[in-house]
């Protein structure tokens, strides 16, 4: 029986799903416990700290995809879970909730930076080959824009507390990274056996099986932050979420070892990204409320990019 566990390559990756989804959780919460004491802004928070958290699967999942010489998964793992964040989840947020948008240049500052990463990263993706330069450069405005969002963009007033029970935060972080760890091993060998088995490729299921498993995450936050009233979290989540995709999964991965891959499967799917970004910013900074009656447009663009995913490799 242990034997058939262990090699059904479904029940590696749903394994692999619960220890991230769960990990991922009580990073979450842990982390802002420990951001808060900080008094920083609540879009400062939902794009670094939360985004940081909840983008930890697609990070640790694609730096050891990138050191097994999986390299399609790394690939297809950010661009879809890129797509997924901002169609997906934005989608599924508008079943609950109409969203309004603060327009302040707190907000507006955290947009066109998502915007100019995304681009970058889509000329980056047209030569098929990412390397440690690219990486460092990634890295490099991240960290710029960390420090200038501190500086000029952090204008909420929290107040500091000493009760907020974050002694053991730190341990606690440490733990859910052990189980994120794991997780995200079991859910590399899970989906890369889940592929054998459909005769599907890597980058095909990097792109969907892989993407929409490590957005569980931001999907559960963005949706609690929602419904707790919390916009600014929730939004900041999304927004920052694929800036630390981009930034550590694919800065970090190719740092550690160049990033090798066939840009002919991701024609179709780097333009994809880089158009939703491009509608997703303008509607946000264009329009002061985004419906309800849009959850469906949303959640059809997810869709149709899923289709067309196995429409393609069939």
């Amino acid at each position: 029986m242990f034997d058939f566990i262990f090699l059904n390559p479904y029940i590696i990756f749903l394994l692999g799903a619960i220890f991230l989804y769960i990990g991922s959780e009580f990073l979450i919460d842990n982390a802002i416990a420990i951001a808060t004491k900080f008094n920083l802004s609540k879009i400062f928070i939902g794009s670094t700290i939360v985004a940081l958290g909840t983008s930890l699967p697609e990070i640790v999942v694609s730096i050891i995809a990138n050191i097994n010489g999986n390299s399609n998964i790394v690939i297809g793992n950010i661009v879809g879970s890129n797509i997924a964040n901002i169609s997906l989840v934005i989608g599924v947020l508008l079943l609950f909730r109409a969203i309004n948008i603060n327009k302040d240049k707190n907000i507006k500052f955290h947009l066109l930076f998502l915007l100019f990463i995304t681009t970058l990263f889509y000329f980056i993706l047209l030569n098929a080959h990412i390397s440690v330069y690219s990486g460092l450069i990634l890295i490099s405005l991240f960290v710029v824009y960390i420090v200038v969002s501190i500086i000029y963009f952090n204008n909420d007033n929290f107040e500091f507390d000493n009760n907020n029970h974050s002694d053991y935060a730190v341990l606690k972080v440490i733990f859910s990274s052990v189980l994120i760890y794991y997780g995200s091993n079991l859910f590399i060998d899970g989906a890369i056996g889940i592929s054998l088995k459909l005769g599907v490729s890597d980058m095909i299921i990097g792109m969907t099986v892989v993407a929409l498993g490590t957005s569980v995450p931001e999907i559960i936050v963005s949706i609690n932050s929602i419904l707790k009233k919390q916009i600014d979290i929730s939004i900041g989540n999304i927004i920052g979420s694929n800036i630390a995709n981009i930034v550590f999964a694919i800065g970090l991965s190719s740092i550690i070892k160049d990033i090798y891959f066939n840009y002919g499967y991701l024609i179709i799917y780097n333009n994809y990204m880089i158009l939703l970004t491009f509608f997703v910013v303008i509607s946000l900074l264009l329009f002061k409320k985004i419906s309800k009656k849009f959850s469906l447009l949303f959640i059809s663009i997810y869709f149709v990019f899923i289709y067309l995913n196995f429409y393609i490799s069939n």
